[in-house]
């Protein structure tokens, strides 16, 4: 008997919520049944490479035309994906991301995710204010759908302590789901800082929503949860991918030889995404000072060495 990608992913534990939580499977393929050769085949299966609009944050302020975009993605950096920040898009209107489409259409490239610009508020301890901050999230629903998106960002981040957070943002994700299932679309949650860059936090969102509609975005440099603490990067990755739609392999710094991360390993992060099973895509976010193209060519020649690739 052949054995599908599926069990074969749920048997050698990859995956298993995002893969296995559909009910498709009733019982996962032992370890006897999946043959060696898929599995091998599975293992060296490269990520694909994509980056964000938000790594070129000072050449949009500096006034390059958003529809340039796709082009310097597919052309001079060599990746066919990307992922848009609506701060930097002009708007949300079907005009000025008919046009964003159209670039990308022309480049062959393929948006993973939208951030909208709603503001700090899903998980505000004011229910009117929680509701506000949905209505203004639904005309970015319709543009991550006209761009092709796979979902959109969210942002849990609050006020208060550790369970009331969690209990705030619980209650945001659960009313905007409906919205996006209308939609077609996930929503995202990206790690901010603070309960949003808590591994436990996030996980434990996950767990008690039991909802492929909510994802993460797993991050390599995002784990800072207060002024003077930073969540263990590690343990951080390895509660969050089983959840991940895409990972952020964000770089604050590089090193003085430019060939790895200034604060982290980017070996430790590179396996632990591998080992976990995750296939997705993986999105370059430069946040250094100096060139944002070198900077980003720096992170792509990093992250090919760990079978991240275009």
């Amino acid at each position: 008997m052949r054995v599908s990608r599926r069990q074969l992913l749920c048997a050698f534990g990859f995956g298993a919520v995002s893969w296995c939580a559909n009910g498709q499977v009733s019982a996962p393929a032992t370890a006897s049944a999946v043959d060696a050769e898929e599995r091998a085949k599975l293992l060296a299966e490269p990520n694909p490479l994509g980056v964000t609009q938000a790594s070129f944050r000072r050449r949009f302020e500096a006034g390059m035309k958003v529809t340039a975009f796709p082009a310097l993605a597919k052309r001079q950096i060599g990746v066919s994906r990307v992922s848009w920040s609506g701060d930097l898009l002009g708007g949300s209107s079907r005009e000025t991301l008919g046009s964003v489409r159209a670039a990308c259409d022309d480049a062959n490239v393929r948006s993973v995710l939208l951030d909208p610009v709603v503001g700090v508020g899903l998980s505000a301890s004011d229910a009117s204010i929680r509701q506000a901050t949905i209505e203004r999230l639904k005309p970015w629903l319709d543009g991550a759908r006209q761009l092709s998106c796979i979902g959109v960002s969210l942002d849990v981040r609050g006020e208060g302590t550790f369970d009331e957070q969690f209990s705030r943002s619980l209650d945001g994700l659960q009313a905007v789901i409906p919205m996006l299932k209308a939609a077609g679309l996930q929503g995202v949650i990206k790690c901010l800082g603070g309960v949003s860059s808590n591994g436990q936090f996030l996980a434990g969102l996950m767990n008690q929503l039991k909802d492929a509609t909510i994802r993460l975005e797993p991050t390599f440099d995002s784990w800072r949860v207060s002024d003077t603490e930073e969540y263990h990067r590690i343990r951080g990755l390895e509660l969050l991918m089983p959840f991940a739609a895409c990972v952020l392999a964000d770089y604050l710094a590089l090193n003085a030889s430019g060939t790895d991360s200034a604060t982290f390993p980017t070996s430790y992060c590179a396996q632990r995404v591998r080992d976990d099973g995750f296939r997705g895509p993986v999105m370059m976010q430069y946040k250094g000072e100096g060139d944002e193209l070198e900077g980003t060519l720096k992170i792509k020649k990093i992250l090919s060495r760990y079978k991240f690739r275009p």
